[in-house]
């Protein structure tokens, strides 16, 4: 609860400082996201970092919380794993007749990418893997191993974003475990989680411009984008990263490697 403490008050102060009038692909919108998610993220790593140091007598590195500089190739990667999936599925799905269309000009396109993915990247990615897939899957797995960990503390990622935005819908709580069990997943498989950090960015900038900003629209429904966007590059994801592991150049960081 304490490690997830400024990440719940951070996001609910977001919801509140956001313009109402303006709209998601809005430079301002996406700046207050970016600035608030700067404090919330430096806070969120404060608190793990002094739980890790003076409750736990541990190092960051044991709960998966490598460097930047150790961490950014298997971030890369983990955004790699979910965007090549992601785009086979929905260039398939343009050859059935429901295509992607961009509606803003080439320029307004990418400064609405960068913007949104950082935004995403320091507002939601960075600090939910740092609580959930770091700090509290450390915690759980003194009291539990394997699939226990990745069960419960999706269930607890699952039931904090009910709380946070004070929604229950089965769907919507049903994409937030799944969410939970491939990201513990891919921590548990490479010890570290940056490569949570990147698939979470990528996934969450991709489903957000697609489903909810107006630089895309899409010509098929919300089941086909969540196939395109979820169940083919998680499925594709799961697999891949359990059967042949990380390429050798990305040098996954784990927490024996890092002694």
């Amino acid at each position: 609860m304490v490690a997830a403490l400024p990440l719940g008050v951070g996001l609910a102060v977001v919801s509140v400082l956001l313009p109402a009038t303006r709209g998601p692909s809005d430079p301002t919108t996406l700046a207050i996201r970016i600035a608030t998610g700067v404090v919330i993220s430096a806070l969120t790593l404060a608190v793990i970092a002094v739980l890790v140091g003076y409750v736990d007598r541990k190092r960051m590195s044991d709960v998966g919380l490598t460097s930047i500089r150790k961490g950014w190739r298997l971030a890369v990667w983990g955004g790699i794993v979910w965007t090549v999936p992601a785009a086979a599925m929905f260039g398939v799905l343009a050859l059935l007749g429901a295509p992607l269309a961009v509606t803003v000009s080439a320029s307004e396109m990418v400064r609405t990418v960068i913007l949104l993915l950082l935004a995403v990247l320091i507002t939601e990615a960075l600090p939910e893997e740092a609580v959930f897939r770091g700090y509290i899957t450390s915690a759980l797995g003194a009291v539990a191993s394997g699939w226990w960990v990745i069960v419960i503390q999706a269930l607890m990622f699952t039931l904090f974003a009910g709380l946070l935005r004070q929604n229950w819908n089965p769907a919507d709580l049903s994409l937030f475990l799944t969410m939970g069990i491939v990201f513990g997943y891919l921590r548990m498989i490479t010890g570290s989680v940056w490569i949570s950090i990147g698939f979470h960015t990528a996934f969450q900038t991709g489903a957000q411009l697609v489903l909810t900003h107006d630089a895309i629209e899409f010509a098929g429904g919300t089941g086909m984008a969540m196939l395109a966007l979820g169940i083919i590059p998680f499925s594709v994801a799961a697999f891949l990263v359990g059967s042949t592991g990380i390429p050798r150049i990305i040098h996954p960081v784990t927490a024996a490697e890092a002694d």
